[in-house]
C-alpha cells in the first residue's frame, strides 16, 4: 500500500508540476501577446498622432497661402484705388481741373450748364409721350 501511496503522490505531483508549466506557458504567452498588443497599440497611436501633425501643417500652409493672397490682392485694390484717386482728385486730375476751369470762369461755366440743361429737356420731352 505503502507503494500505492508513493506512486499516487508522485502521479498527483507530476501532474501539479505539468499544470503549473502549462500555467506558466499560457501566462508567458499572454504577457507576449500582451506586449504585443501594447506595442502595436502605441505605434497606430504615434501613426495617428503624426497623421494629425501633417494635418495641421498642411492646414497651417494652406490658411498661410490663402491669407497670403488676401492680403496680395487688397494692397492691388489699395493700389488701384489710390491710383484712381490721384487721377481725379491728384493736381493733374480731370476734376481737379473741371474745378478749376469753374473758378476761373464762371459765366462760360453757367452758360455751358444751362446748354446742356436745355438740350437734355428737349431730349426727353421729344421721347415722352404724355408730356407734350
Amino acid at each position: 500500500m505503502n507503494k500505492d501511496i508513493k506512486n499516487t503522490v508522485k502521479e498527483v505531483s507530476d501532474k501539479v508540476d505539468d499544470a503549473v508549466d502549462k500555467t506558466k506557458d499560457v501566462a508567458k504567452e499572454a504577457a507576449e501577446k500582451t506586449k504585443d498588443t501594447a506595442e502595436k497599440a502605441k505605434d497606430t497611436a504615434k501613426d495617428t498622432a503624426e497623421k494629425a501633425k501633417d494635418g495641421l501643417k498642411d492646414l497651417k500652409d494652406k490658411a498661410k497661402d490663402h491669407l497670403g493672397d488676401a492680403k496680395d490682392t487688397v494692397e492691388d485694390f489699395a493700389g488701384v484705388a489710390e491710383d484712381e484717386f490721384n487721377r481725379l482728385y491728384g493736381e493733374d486730375g480731370k476734376l481737379e481741373s473741371v474745378v478749376n476751369f469753374v473758378r476761373d470762369r464762371p459765366i462760360l461755366s453757367v452758360s455751358i450748364a444751362a446748354f446742356i440743361g436745355f438740350i437734355m429737356t428737349k431730349i426727353v420731352k421729344s421721347r415722352c409721350k404724355h408730356c407734350k
